[in-house]
């Protein structure tokens, strides 16, 4: 890999100093509320910071749909059109994006990223992001709380994405301390969902989904398979508490994103990328689907309500507690 010149990392960032706005591409797998937010997020403390789209930054934004090809082209764009700076948010996206920029001057922060080193995003002088790695063990440790009885969990997942191929190693490695069983049905693209969903059931006591682009682009499959199996589904992602998913865990996106937009307005202000260790989210959370509880008649235990965030209540949410 080529050193990077430190020098020509502080040119790239220098555009905005010189009369024209920097340019900050970002690039995200999927159209998905928690990967919107993480945009969002980071625009925003960029706009509070006084970067002002239009005036002093200029943002290119692009979605792969799910497509690791497109998402290499995505990021070969943003170099023809010298970009200043990526974003890439989500796992398969920052790889293209590290693939395409290693050993030049243009950062490179990732976002909502599983595994930074597993999936190959660390040791770049360039690059540095945030993580958004959940804690699957107490997921797991959630779903026998509410159902006593669990034995086999089911997880529908995408083989071929980085992120979720750690996270279901991570289930299977947890499972066997809780006195689980994990039963895995892979879908390599969305249309994969319905028909992998559709054939655990009668084979598992619980369905669980974690931060996996592909099956969260397809959520509402998983969910139709669910309801009318009357089978327990925990989805790791609380922007999917309204699609469906009777329990939701995992992080506040919007967070998540204001917390890459810190890590951001720090190259901005003159931190090499390979200064800045990779940030951990940390704030689980725990909604529960009202909702859903009651279309399949299910009874969350008290134990469980006392503790959760909130609730989904009638299409709302509610925040329990003081």
């Amino acid at each position: 890999m080529r050193k990077l010149c430190v020098p020509a990392l502080l040119m790239a960032l220098t555009v905005g100093c010189l009369g024209q706005p920097i340019v900050i591409g970002i690039t995200q797998i999927v159209d998905h509320p928690a990967l919107n937010a993480v945009r969002d997020g980071v625009i925003a403390v960029l706009r509070e910071a006084g970067y002002v789209d239009g005036q002093n930054v200029r943002y290119v934004l692009a979605n792969a749909q799910g497509d690791l090809s497109v998402a290499i082209s995505i990021a070969q764009n943003f170099q023809a059109q010298h970009v200043g700076l990526i974003v890439a948010i989500a796992t398969p996206t920052s790889q293209a994006a590290v693939q395409v920029f290693q050993g030049t001057a243009v950062p490179v922060l990732f976002s909502a990223v599983t595994d930074p080193v597993g999936a190959g995003l660390t040791n770049y002088p360039n690059v540095t992001g945030v993580s958004d790695l959940i804690d699957v063990a107490a997921d797991l440790a959630l779903l026998k709380e509410l159902v006593p009885s669990l034995r086999r969990v089911g997880i529908v997942y995408n083989a071929g994405e980085a992120n979720s191929a750690i996270l279901t190693r991570m289930a299977q490695d947890a499972a066997p301390n809780l006195g689980l069983v994990i039963v895995t049905a892979a879908a390599d693209g969305t249309a994969g969902v319905l028909p992998a969903a559709q054939s655990l059931v009668g084979r598992v006591d619980a369905l669980y989904v974690t931060t996996d682009n592909t099956v969260a682009a397809a959520l509402e499959a998983v969910v139709q398979v669910a309801t009318a199996a009357k089978i327990p589904f925990l989805m790791a992602d609380p922007t999917s508490l309204e699609r469906g998913a009777l329990v939701c865990t995992g992080f506040d996106y919007s967070d998540h994103g204001q917390l890459t937009g810190e890590v951001v307005l720090r190259v901005l202000r003159g931190e090499r990328p390979d200064q800045i260790p990779v940030t951990y989210q940390r704030g689980t959370q725990v909604w529960l689907n009202l909702d859903a509880a009651a279309a399949m008649g299910f009874s969350f235990p008290q134990e469980v309500l006392a503790r959760a965030t909130g609730v989904l209540l009638g299409g709302r949410r509610f925040v329990l507690g003081g």
